[in-house]
């Protein structure tokens, strides 16, 4: 196996959607803003960005009604890209823990 994790924290940009899946699994979607200063190469920079996040299972049913707009969380998990066919595909960070800070 080989390694795939990512940890960012940020405030959550929007309202969570939450839906179940037909075969009943609880799924939560949101978006993740990101900024800080970083170094490299032995210099300051500035970093940012939007990171799409999904929850599924016992883990999106915990988070029904606690995660609001500005909240400040940390988050973990791994990345994959998603693809649909109207839309252009993206990394998205699925969530495995997820702590407010």
């Amino acid at each position: 196996m080989t390694d795939n994790f990512l940890r960012i924290s940020g405030a959550v940009t929007e309202k969570p959607t939450h839906k179940k899946s037909p075969s009943g699994v609880e799924h939560c979607n949101f978006v993740i803003e990101h900024s800080s200063m970083q170094e490299e190469a032995g210099f300051p920079r500035s970093a940012f960005c939007y990171m799409p996040v999904a929850v599924s299972g016992p883990l999106a049913s915990q988070l029904k009604n606690k995660l609001s707009k500005g909240m400040q969380i940390r988050v973990s998990g791994f990345i994959t890209y998603h693809q649909s066919k109207t839309k252009p595909g993206k990394l998205v960070l699925h969530a495995q823990y997820i702590e407010q800070i």
